[in-house]
C-alpha cells in the first residue's frame, strides 16, 4: 500500500503523520520548529524516528502564502523553495497553505468532530470558512465545488465594536501602528490584550498567554477581561469573515488557542458579537457556527489535498 507523509506546520511546531488509502493517521508526531534550521532537516528527523521505508509523496500545509516556488514562512525561520525541497526528498511534493488543509479537512471529519455553537446547521451546498488562532490567525473559504479560497485574512485591519474597544486601540496603536487582527485575535493576541488593558488601568504589565490563563484561573479580573477582548474581537471578525465570503453553511473555529482558552469559551456571549452586524443580522444568525474538535485537522486537510490533487 501506498504511504503518503503529511505535515502541519506553523509558526510553534510541526506535527507529522503517515496516511494511506485509507485516511487513517498513523505515527503522529509533534517537533518544535525552533529546534531545526529548516523544514527538510524536521523531514529528515521525523523519517529517521518513524522509519517508514519510502513513502510515495509528501503533503506540506505551511503557515504562509503560497504563490510561488520561494516559501518563507509568516511567524518562524524556515524558509525554502519548493523545487529544491521535491529535488532533496526525491518524491512528489505538495505544498499548501496550512489554512487550506483547515478548510479541506471538514469533508473529512467524522459526526461527532464539530461542536455547534447555537441551532443552525449547515443544509449543504453552500460555502464555509474556517478561521483560528495560533502563533497567527488563519483563514480560508471552501466552495461547494471542493476549491479552497485561501487568504491572510488574519492581517486584516481590526474594526472596534465598543468604547472599550477603541481605549484599547489607541494603546495599541501607539506600540504597533497598524492594528490587524492578528494582533488580538492568536497567542500574541492575547498578550497584546492583557497589556493593554492593563494601559487601561494605569499599569505597565506584560505576561505571556500562559500565565494570563493561569491568573484568569484563579479569577484575575483584569486576565479575565483579556480573555473576554479576545472571544468578544474573535466573534465579529468571524462574522466579517462570513459576510466577506457569504458563508452560508457556516463558520468553523479551530486553532491552538481556541482548544487552550475553552474553560473561558461562553458560546451565547460568542454568538451574541457574532450575530451582532447591524443590516446583516439575520443572516448571522442564521449562520451555523462549529468549534472543531477534531485532534488533527490540518493533517487531515493534507489528505484531503492528496485525494483530490496528488503531490507532483
Amino acid at each position: 500500500m501506498e504511504i503518503y507523509l503529511v505535515a502541519d506546520i506553523g509558526g510553534t511546531n510541526a506535527r507529522f503523520a503517515l496516511v494511506g488509502a485509507d485516511g487513517i493517521l498513523k505515527s503522529i508526531t509533534t517537533l518544535a520548529c525552533a529546534a531545526y534550521p529548516n523544514v527538510d532537516d524536521a523531514i529528515n528527523e521525523y523519517l529517521e524516528q518513524v522509519s517508514p521505508g519510502q513513502v510515495s509523496g509528501v503533503c506540506l500545509a505551511i503557515a504562509s502564502p503560497i504563490a510561488g516556488d520561494d516559501i518563507d514562512l509568516v511567524n518562524n525561520h524556515w524558509h525554502f523553495r519548493q523545487s529544491k525541497l521535491r529535488e532533496r526528498l526525491g518524491v512528489p511534493l505538495r505544498v499548501i497553505n496550512d489554512f487550506t488543509a483547515q478548510a479541506l479537512c471538514l469533508d473529512y471529519l467524522p459526526d461527532d468532530a464539530i461542536r455547534w455553537v447555537g441551532d443552525p446547521r449547515p443544509s449543504g451546498q453552500k460555502t464555509r470558512v474556517v478561521m483560528g488562532p495560533g502563533t497567527g490567525l488563519g483563514v480560508a473559504a471552501l466552495l461547494p465545488d471542493g476549491q479552497v479560497i485561501p487568504s491572510e485574512g488574519g492581517h486584516a485591519g481590526f474594526s472596534p465594536t465598543s468604547d472599550h474597544q477603541v481605549a484599547l486601540l489607541q494603546f495599541l496603536w501607539e506600540r504597533f501602528g497598524r492594528v490587524s487582527i492578528e494582533r488580538l485575535v492568536s497567542g500574541q493576541g492575547l498578550e497584546n490584550l492583557f497589556w493593554a488593558n492593563a494601559k487601561l488601568s494605569g499599569r505597565e504589565k506584560r505576561l505571556n498567554a500562559r500565565d494570563i490563563a493561569a491568573l484568569a484561573q484563579a479569577n484575575d479580573e483584569l486576565a479575565r477581561q483579556a480573555i473576554d477582548d479576545f472571544f468578544d474581537i474573535f466573534a465579529s471578525a468571524a462574522a466579517d469573515f462570513v459576510l466577506t465570503f457569504w458563508a452560508a453553511d457556516g463558520m468553523y473555529l479551530t486553532g491552538g488557542v481556541t482548544e487552550k482558552l475553552a474553560a473561558f469559551f461562553d458560546p451565547d456571549r460568542f454568538r451574541d458579537h457574532f450575530t451582532a452586524k447591524g443590516r446583516f443580522q439575520d443572516f448571522c444568525a442564521a449562520t451555523p457556527l462549529g468549534i472543531l474538535q477534531a485532534d488533527y485537522p490540518g493533517l487531515l486537510g493534507c489528505y484531503g489535498a492528496l485525494r483530490t490533487h496528488p503531490a507532483q
